[in-house]
């Protein structure tokens, strides 16, 4: 395992040319790889979402056109059962009624008057029937799919009662339709080779025509038989009310992309689907042909690190060792080697040449250092005048004491030079809070861990002031010690600015709560905090309407009180306004209790503000969840759902208190910012 774990480190190490270049192409083919997945998984999405929201559409469409087709059939029966003829009583005239009736809709196939003893007007007892149960009870009833009893044929009844004069049932009108209309419709949006469309009833049966395309299907036609869609994703899906698509297994046991949705009355269901397959088949392709290219680039890209590698290994391991013998003082038998280096790149060309030029330049530049040393000493000079006239300020540190302060430190501090050297430490100039910052930066520098540093902390003046400074510290070395050389610029302006800018970045001017920019920032934190985490999510109702009818001024004396409503004194509730007339409350550890208290705190004082004088019309809608941190872009979307629900709801009643209130002004009211206030 050792063993492995060296031969690991050293394939994968960067630190030579072989090893950096093994590291280049192994990142590259990561790289490459990590992108060609990434795309797959777009258009895989991309064509998926595409696809099922088509069918989304489509359904729509088709149970649109059934919804109309029940009605319309429905009502005719309905209609048929409130003519006067038909309250009337009289057989013989309903009987000429019905007659015309099916003349005139002929996708009526059967037709007819029930008397209240169960008993038609062609003499047949149906008292047991459902449509018959109900409609005596004075209902409009629709049946599911019966089938008949000689022709198999699926048909639908539709009854409705026939109230007399004196508003007692003297019978029943009912018809049966054929599924003819609508296995028409749905035949018509039978697509591709395997898309289509059905019908199902409330017991999960499939009521239109499917597609024959296999054998078991066309034994289910030949056979006629049922077929039962009980249990399938999109059937069980629709029957709990829901909407929407999804890749699911269909009866068949085939994998499908599905569309479904609930009709409504009587209950029954619609699907739309199509083979995964056939879908797909066009994206394999594509990305087949993508992953050849996706092949083709690794090869070359391989060749090229290959045959780059070799042209650069061996004249750098030639000037590594020219490099080491410089090192080593051999100055003389560093020579340029025009062959060797023919076949190198350009750069290694020239940096070899500029390698020999600088070692033979190196013994002349030795000489030249001691005249070098001899302009120090004038150098130092120039230095200390530079240091005395620095609009910066500059100390030495030695021991933990101030040993040189220039004159514009002295100005910082409101020390002389002097009197810093009296006192007993370097911490007595820094505030306490930063006290711990100054010693481990100074322990690093004079330890050695650093050679040079900058921070930022607060000292303390002479007069018992505090400024802001930027301090620049370096190691040096004082008398043979380890000692600090350090400069400080005054840095309180821009610190009273920033605070200010910070302020200004993250508050709403309007209301003076926190902007979506803090909000926003706070969400950030919330996602990785392992805590218990608390949304209310509020909207200011007609607002749009007190600004149109009232004026811009009375709209935003309502946002102000409504800032105020939903404030609280609790560094735990952080309140925002995130947009136009939404405001936003997060919760830090936050419970069921408290958060239901916390909405009874924000209606209680929405209460006590329009009790008092001049309150303008304040209505909040309020949505409310909670939970793990992890979560809270799930929580904010369920709050912000839940609140438009409330919004919803309310929307028809606050409409009203807020028209009555505009209208009960008077008239020419004009709120002028001071009024407001």
């Amino acid at each position: 395992m050792i063993i492995f774990c060296d031969k690991l480190k050293r394939l994968l190490s960067y630190d030579t040319i072989p090893g950096f270049t093994k590291l280049l192409l192994l990142t590259s083919i990561s790289v490459l790889t990590l992108l060609f997945f990434i795309f797959i998984t777009q258009e895989l999405e991309t064509t998926r979402g595409y696809i099922l929201k088509n069918f989304e559409q489509t359904v729509d469409i088709q149970r649109s056109m059934i919804t109309n087709w029940f009605d319309e059939h429905a009502g005719k029966v309905k209609t048929f059962a409130a003519l006067h003829s038909s309250q009337d009583g009289d057989t013989e005239v309903i009987k000429k009624n019905i007659q015309a009736f099916l003349h005139n809709n002929q996708e009526f196939s059967w037709f007819t008057f029930i008397d209240v003893n169960g008993r038609t007007s062609d003499g047949f007892n149906v008292s047991d029937r459902e449509y018959f149960k109900q409609s005596i009870l004075g209902k409009s009833y629709t049946t599911d799919v019966l089938y008949g009893r000689v022709t198999n044929s699926p048909l639908i009844f539709f009854s409705s009662p026939v109230f007399g004069h004196d508003g007692n049932i003297i019978g029943v009108i009912a018809g049966s339709v054929k599924l003819t209309t609508i296995s028409k419709t749905m035949v018509q949006f039978q697509f591709g080779l395997t898309g289509e469309s059905y019908l199902i009833d409330r017991n999960g049966v499939v009521v239109t025509p499917i597609r024959l395309d296999n054998t078991a299907d066309q034994d289910i036609q030949n056979n006629n038989s049922r077929i039962s869609v009980k249990g399938i994703y999109g059937f069980e899906q629709a029957q709990q009310g829901k909407a929407g698509s999804e890749v699911y297994t269909n009866f068949r046991g085939q994998r499908v992309f599905g569309a479904y949705s609930a009709i409504g009355n009587p209950n029954w269901v619609i699907i739309a689907e199509v083979d995964e397959n056939e879908i797909l088949a066009p994206l394999y392709k594509k990305l087949g042909i993508f992953g050849l290219v996706y092949l083709a680039l690794l090869v070359v890209l391989v060749y090229l690190i290959t045959v780059f590698t070799r042209r650069i290994n061996l004249p750098v391991f030639h000037l590594v060792a020219q490099a080491n013998k410089v090192e080593n003082g051999e100055y003389g038998i560093v020579a340029y080697q025009d062959g060797l280096f023919s076949q190198a790149p350009q750069e290694l060309q020239y940096l070899h040449k500029a390698f020999i030029s600088m070692a033979q330049k190196l013994i002349a530049t030795i000489d030249k250092l001691s005249q070098v040393n001899n302009l120090l000493v004038e150098a130092d000079g120039i230095f200390r005048i530079l240091v005395e006239r620095s609009l910066v300020g500059v100390y030495f540190l030695l021991d933990g004491k101030l040993t040189y302060l220039n004159p514009k430190m002295e100005e910082m501090l409101g020390y002389t030079a002097e009197e810093a050297k009296q006192l007993n430490d370097l911490l007595e100039f820094v505030h306490p809070d930063d006290r711990e910052i100054v010693l481990e930066k100074v322990r690093m520098t004079v330890g050695g861990e650093t050679d040079h540093d900058d921070y930022e902390i607060r000292i303390l003046r002479k007069p018992g002031t505090i400024i802001d400074v930027h301090v620049f510290a370096s190691s040096c070395i004082i008398n043979g010690k380890k000692a600090v050389f350090g400069s400080m610029i005054d840095i309180s302006d821009r610190k009273r600015w920033e605070s200010t800018l910070e302020y200004i970045s993250y508050h709403d001017s309007g209301t003076g709560l926190y902007n979506r920019a803090y909000f926003e920032l706070q969400i950030d934190k919330m996602v990785v905090a392992e805590r218990d985490i608390g949304i209310i999510m509020c909207d200011v109702d007609e607002l749009k309407k007190i600004n149109d009818s009232l004026g811009h001024h009375a709209g935003d004396a309502l946002l102000k009180a409504a800032a105020q409503v939903i404030s609280f004194d609790d560094r735990r509730i952080i309140s925002a306004r995130i947009g136009g007339d939404e405001f936003a409350l997060l919760v830090w550890d936050a419970t069921a209790d408290s958060m239901n208290a916390l909405r009874k705190n924000i209606a209680g004082k929405i209460e006590t503000y329009k009790s008092s004088e001049g309150a303008l019309p304040l209505h909040i809608s309020q949505g409310c969840c909670f939970g793990s941190g992890f979560s809270v872009r799930e929580i904010l979307r369920q709050a912000d759902d839940a609140m438009y629900r409330e919004k919803n709801t309310n929307r028809a009643n606050v409409r009203k208190l807020v028209m009555k209130y505009i209208k009960n002004a008077p008239e020419g009211t004009s709120y002028s910012q001071q009024q407001l206030q």
